[in-house]
């Protein structure tokens, strides 16, 4: 280390990130000297016995997915024993040994990026357990999107873990800009700038590299025609030596004068023109197969004999333009460009043709051939259309959809034969789709334009799904609806199984609603029906019903006949995510809790960033609905770190919406107002999913005290659900509670009469309904509304009801209700037994603001609560709650942090700041201090 020059402050950055983990940046422009802080940071990790993992990005690589990833990993897998191997890639580890050790899947199934983020992180966390590593990449600008995206993920997660990394690059490279490496930069412990070398540096090198000392001015001038660029300064010195230093004036000057970038790039073109063919050929060969390649390979498109490649090799290593490593890389990235640029265009299509040829036909990775098909021109090749088709395929066994997606277009832009085309744009639309792309639907509708009419109905159903995916409801019914009257007789179950998905789907959005019910109705007057249109035209049913404020026995009667067929609807999670909302809306609970409960373990082991949203979001909302505070807290987070970290938007409205009413309920506004700010602000059409927007937005107003802005946000709701938008009879009975929800915020105003109004509509429609949690919520509000004796009667109502439902968060909120009225009404010894009753439920849910509440209504009744719930197990927040339980039942951090997508310094400081609180120290005094009676808490 101690060899560079004025690299002080890089040295010791490094240094102190090496005993402390962490993450280091080095940015600089090219010949900065980036890659010699890297090589002094690699040197002192190994003195320091840590495992060096490196890595080297390429231009050349950039589209192949992991490829950064694969070079760090590749090493320590392939080298591992068979026991090793298990243990490297146990628990969440294991999804990345399909990428490691080249496992593929039966078939590209759903997206399984977030899976393979995930799992190199658990593979690197496993690594660390038994030795501290280094993860050190060169040139990350390069990096593919993969790659970047899992450095992201894994730099936020370094604290705790036995690992360091340290990333160069160039920061006006457009990846530097990317929001992966902007991600990477803003969490690094610190950034480095090498700073230009100063005059006195110059000299140093100078007289260590002529041999002969040259005098000041002769230095300076060096100084100034390189500005200090070290490798400049080296190219520039190299070229002096090289011409016999010390040379006439003459020679000095031209030497000096080319010591710029340009400059530089004639001095390296010229010496390179000026080699044997030979040479130059290999180094053109090795230019165009980029750094690592095989000198053998290297060999054969030079058409150099193998058997001299080795002796040329060493000669371009002496002439300094291959560094000794092995295999092959040059000293530097300019060096390999000024490489480059002495070919042709037709010269170096032509080398990565024959490279492509080569490398496919030794069986190698189809990402390496691909890397070279994607720099030749369109030339109609359908061998290249089928190799662009394999690398793609690969790219998706590898999670990464995004990568396969730009393949598959480079192959329609070959052309491909005309007899693939249609084939190719439908694996184009699946790859956009599951990168969350909107070019999916652009894709299938070419691919639906073209197709013959055997293909047409499954193409159409495609696009539909790719629409409804992203939220595109109303296009999905055109797509689906233009395909029932095309030309010519139609399937009886074709178009059944297209009259149930416009059913399902149409329901999401109320301009197509009307649309969508009468396509239910078609399928109703069907005798038979096949699985999958039965399926669809049961949840449709029960969605009518659901939306209408029908009964809600009669919701669930359909709603269960869909859950008993939802196999048929396959990977199709957003249709099974609405089946499961209905049900929970119609207070069929334990039906979900019981679907659920199999595709938690089936989305944990896949990883697919849709079903995981799908199923964690759900359970969010069931337990949120149940009242177990940090079970819906866990299952929630675990829904907005999959749409956060593994790019899937359109499943944030539903994540943030259940996390941000848990947060409510909990009493973190703070954090419900962030995530709430995470959702577009309005101007969104009306739908199932849209509502949920600005329905969050109102209770977390009304707990703020914004009481006007929470009845602005309540009434959005209700003119959002009116019957003359949707165009059929619509109630908000049990989902948004947006009546009840405008009428607390109308009595906050002074307006009781309004709220009335509004209380008494909802619970008219909820009565018919029967929903127990529902009709609870509602009498409640009725009570609060009426106020008096009446009201009085009717908050006891809503405690008996609530009685008989497991929803407890409810339960807690009437009892306290209840308590308070009675306490008004001079009741003060039913007060206190009441109150307390409410707030012995809202601790066993952990809702603090409700424990609060409660403890003051106590005071003014004039007893005697617990003061402040500053310690003890009331004390803790629901994510150290969940963690906690966790913990009691056996569970260690490891195994936690696994199971709840937490890293396990997250798991170690709930933990700590948990046992703070009930006065322990060690997991053996949880038992004491955890009595089933105190809170009642499971996990997710």
């Amino acid at each position: 280390m101690a060899k560079l020059l004025e690299r002080e402050s890089e040295l010791a950055a490094i240094r102190s990130v090496l005993r402390s983990s962490g993450a280091l940046v080095v940015e600089g422009h090219a010949g900065i000297g980036k890659t010699a802080i890297l090589e002094a940071a690699c040197l002192a990790a190994s003195r320091r016995q840590r495992l060096v993992l490196r890595a080297r990005a390429s231009d050349l690589e950039s589209g192949f997915a992991f490829g950064v990833a694969c070079q760090l990993f590749e090493g320590p897998c392939d080298t591992a024993t068979a026991e090793e191997q298990t243990a490297l890639f146990r628990g969440a580890a294991s999804p990345a040994r399909q990428l490691l050790t080249r496992e593929t899947m039966a078939r590209p199934g759903p997206d399984t990026s977030f899976a393979i983020l995930r799992g190199l992180y658990w593979l690197t966390v496993n690594l660390a357990a038994s030795r501290p590593v280094l993860i050190a990449i060169d040139d990350a600008h390069w990096g593919d999107d993969p790659s970047l995206r899992w450095l992201a993920y894994l730099v936020k997660r370094l604290d705790g873990l036995e690992a360091a990394l340290i990333v160069t690059l160039r920061p006006d490279e457009p990846r530097s800009q990317g929001r992966a490496l902007l991600s990477v930069r803003a969490a690094a412990n610190a950034t480095v700038r090498p700073a230009l070398l100063s005059q006195q540096a110059v000299a140093v090198l100078a007289r260590a590299t002529l041999g002969s000392a040259p005098d000041g001015e002769t230095c300076a001038s060096i100084h100034r025609a390189t500005g200090g660029n070290p490798f400049y300064v080296w190219e520039l010195l190299r070229a002096l030596r090289h011409a016999g230093y010390p040379v006439g004036a003459g020679a000095l000057d031209q030497a000096i004068s080319r010591g710029g970038l340009d400059g530089i790039a004639l001095q390296l073109g010229a010496r390179l023109r000026s080699l044997d063919p030979l040479l130059l050929g290999l180094a053109q060969a090795i230019a165009v197969l980029g750094d690592g390649c095989e000198l053998r390979h290297a060999a054969t498109i030079a058409q150099a004999p193998r058997s001299h490649a080795a002796c040329l090799a060493a000669e371009l290593v002496r002439l300094d333009i291959l560094g000794e490593d092995r295999p092959p890389r040059f000293i530097h990235p300019i060096v390999q460009g000024a490489v480059a640029r002495t070919l042709s265009s037709a010269e170096e299509e032509e080398a990565h043709r024959a490279a492509a040829g080569l490398l496919h036909a030794e069986d190698s990775p189809p990402a390496r051939v691909a890397a070279h098909l994607t720099r030749l021109r369109a030339a109609a090749d359908p061998w290249i259309v089928d190799r662009l088709r394999e690398a793609a395929r690969a790219a998706l066994e590898s999670g990464a959809p995004a990568a396969a997606a730009d393949l598959l277009d480079r192959a329609l832009a070959e052309p491909p034969p005309v007899a693939k085309r249609v084939d190719i744009l439908r694996e184009a639309g699946w790859a956009h789709l599951q990168a969350g792309r909107a070019a999916a639907c652009e894709r299938l509708e070419q691919a639906l334009a073209l197709a013959g009419a055997e293909h047409r109905l499954e193409i159409a159903s495609e696009l539909a799904n790719a629409y409804a995916t992203l939220f595109r409801w109303s296009d999905a019914v055109r797509v689906l609806e233009r395909a029932l009257d095309s030309p010519g007789r139609v399937d009886p179950s074709a178009a059944a199984d297209l009259e149930s998905q416009i059913a399902a789907v149409g329901l999401q959005d109320a301009r197509v609603a009307p649309r969508a019910l009468r396509a239910m109705q078609r399928l109703s007057r069907r005798r038979r029906l096949s699985a999958a249109p039965a399926a669809g035209c049961a949840l449709a049913q029960g969605m009518v019903a659901i939306l209408g404020g029908q009964p809600a026995d009669d919701a669930a009667s359909a709603l269960e006949r869909a859950l008993a067929g939802v196999g048929a609807l396959a990977e199709n999670w957003d249709l099974r995510a609405a089946l499961w909302w209905c049900l929970i809306i119609a207070e069929r609970f334990e039906a979900v809790e019981a679907a659920l409960k199999p595709l938690r373990e089936q989305v944990d082991r896949s990883g697919g960033s849709r079903g995981l949203v799908a199923v964690y979001s759900t359970l969010g909302l069931l337990k949120f609905r149940l009242g177990a505070l940090p079970e819906a807290d866990a299952a929630a987070r675990i829904a907005l770190h999959v749409v956060q970290e593994g790019d899937f938007a359109p499943g944030l409205a539903f994540a943030a919406t259940v996390l941000a009413d848990v947060a409510v309920a909990s009493g973190e506004l703070s954090e419900a107002q962030a995530l709430l700010d995470l959702l577009p602000p309005g101007g969104l059409p009306a739908g199932v999913g849209t509502a949920l927007i600005p329905a969050g937005r109102g209770r977390l107003r009304l707990a703020q005290g914004r009481a006007d802005e929470a009845l602005r946000e309540f009434e959005h709701c209700i003119a959002l659900w009116r019957s003359d938008v949707w165009g059929m009879e619509m109630r908000d009975v049990g989902y948004l509670h947006a009546r009840s929800g405008a009428a607390q915020a109308l009595l906050a105003l002074g307006e009781p009469r309004r709220a009335r109004e509004l209380a008494e509509a909802e619970l008219a429609d909820v009565r018919r309904f029967g929903g127990r949690r529902a009709l609870g919520v509602a009498l409640r509000a009725a009570g609060l509304a009426r106020g008096g004796k009446d009201g009085l009667d009717t908050l006891a109502n809503s405690v008996a009801v609530l009685n008989r439902s497991p929803a407890t968060l409810e339960r807690a909120r009437s009892l306290i209700e209840w308590g308070a009225a009675q306490r008004r009404a001079g009741q003060r010894q039913d007060a206190r037994r009441t109150l307390s009753e409410g707030l012995g439920a809202a601790a066993r849910c952990g809702a603090r603001p409700l424990i609060a509440r409660a403890r003051e209504e106590l005071r003014i009744a004039g007893a005697r609560p617990r003061r402040d719930w500053t310690s003890g197990v009331e004390a803790l927040t629901p994510s150290e709650l969940r963690i906690v339980q966790l913990a009691r039942e056996g569970h260690s951090n490891r195994q936690i942090a696994q199971r709840l997508y937490l890293s396990i310094k997250t798991v170690e400081g709930h933990l700590a700041r948990a046992y703070g609180k009930l006065d322990i120290a060690t997991r053996g005094d949880l038992d004491r201090v955890f009595a089933p009676e105190k809170a009642r808490v499971a996990t997710p």
